[in-house]
């Protein structure tokens, strides 16, 4: 690839040496063609004045001739006083030739203007020749994409390529680095955000630490059907205890049309959590006795000026809009684990006839208690969002905590 490009390099280097070279030999030939003619066309027009004056007897035919002789000698000399001048000025053309390579070779090279764009194919085809078993070598290119990135901030195929180098040589967290410096430029892009929680995952040994939890939630309120966000929804909720909302967060793993071993996996793994959630691990999953009716997936945040203790208790439930006040749907949580989603199931109903299968449009409410109780009090900080049908697909909502009830 380099040979070829250094072969259209020398090509174009030399067509612009003609393109100077030539209209400046030209000019100087019909310069000195110009004044050459025109010394002939008066050296004729004097001998043509000597003649008329010889005719009309003004000179004797011997005089003629010597005048003549002086013409010839003058126009002779005129001719040769003009080599020396050709020849001393020829280097010029040559010269300035020599300059346009020189300025290309400044202006193409790496300690030039080329703003490093040879180093980036260097890189390239390091990337390209070095073997994946060649641990030493493979970390050495990547720390070197690594370096040449820093001034290349909106190199986007550049640090997506830098993320997943950093992943494939096991160095998790300088691949979140990358992804999370992705997910700041595209704040909406759901698999870059999965790709972020994924290695933020595996940067802390596997732990559902705050910052995974809140990073996969993000990506799962992004993109709801993203298997590998689901998958890690899924394990972080059983780890937490939440059992329900693992399975059912399982349930919509598999519902994404995975196949193969995966899907065996995550069979076995629901059926686990079945087994602990009190269901028959041997009963068929679509047979109705999990069936938990509707589902509303909600992402809880607070607001950076809500003033609350980590364990102020989060009551996140849904209620009928225009209806009885009575929750369908509840979840308690402390203010510590926000943010956080939350499902909300007909499973939850508190009463028969109060849940989400009866009422079509609802309206959801996340409340900070300083009581620790669910009736609300006035300085409790809540977030109410508007109707909600559920009688068509609904995406993850987002509740944001920032105000005192009432305000």
């Amino acid at each position: 690839m380099s040979d070829v490009f250094w072969l259209y390099a020398a090509g174009l280097c030399a067509i612009a040496m003609v393109a100077i070279v030539w209209p400046i030999l030209w000019r100087r030939s019909q310069r000195q063609g110009d004044r050459t003619d025109f010394n002939v066309l008066l050296y004729e027009d004097r001998l043509g004045e000597l003649a008329v004056s010889r005719d009309n007897g003004e000179i004797t035919e011997s005089e003629f001739h010597q005048l003549e002789t002086e013409l010839q000698v003058n126009l002779l000399s005129d001719a040769g006083s003009e080599a020396p001048v050709a020849t001393g000025s020829s280097r010029l053309p040559w010269l300035a030739a020599a300059l346009v390579v020189v300025l290309a070779i400044l202006i193409y090279s790496d300690v030039g203007f080329s703003f490093g764009y040879l180093t980036d194919l260097r890189l390239a085809q390091d990337f390209r020749q070095t073997t994946p078993h060649d641990r030493v070598e493979l970390e050495r290119t990547v720390q070197r994409l690594a370096e040449r990135l820093k001034d290349q901030p909106d190199n986007d195929q550049g640090w997506f390529l830098l993320a997943q180098s950093w992943r494939s040589i096991s160095a998790y967290g300088k691949a979140a680095d990358a992804f999370r410096h992705l997910v700041d430029r595209y704040p909406d892009d759901g698999t870059l955000a999965s790709h972020h929680a994924e290695s933020l995952f595996l940067a802390e040994n596997r732990r559902f630490t705050e910052a995974v939890r809140a990073a996969i939630d993000r990506a799962l309120s992004l993109d709801p059907q993203n298997l590998v966000t689901l998958e890690l929804a899924a394990m972080s909720a059983y780890q937490a205890g939440a059992v329900q909302d693992a399975a059912a967060l399982f349930r919509r793993a598999l519902a994404t049309g995975v196949d193969g071993p995966r899907e065996e996996l995550l069979r076995e793994a629901l059926a686990r959590v079945r087994g602990e959630a009190g269901a028959n691990p041997s009963q068929p999953e679509d047979s109705g006795s999990e069936d938990v009716g509707r589902e509303v997936q909600v992402l809880v945040e607070a607001a950076s000026g809500v003033q609350a203790q980590p364990g102020d208790s989060v009551f996140v439930y849904a209620r009928a809009f225009d209806g009885p006040p009575m929750p369908l749907a509840v979840q308690r949580m402390t203010f510590a684990e926000l943010p956080r989603l939350v499902q909300l199931t007909s499973a939850q109903a508190m009463m028969a006839g109060m849940s989400l299968d009866d009422f079509d449009q609802i309206q959801l409410v996340a409340r900070i208690s300083k009581r620790g109780i669910a009736n609300a009090s006035p300085e409790d900080f809540e977030a109410v969002s508007g109707r909600i049908d559920l009688t068509a697909e609904q995406p993850v909502i987002s509740l944001r905590i920032s105000q005192r009830r009432g305000q």
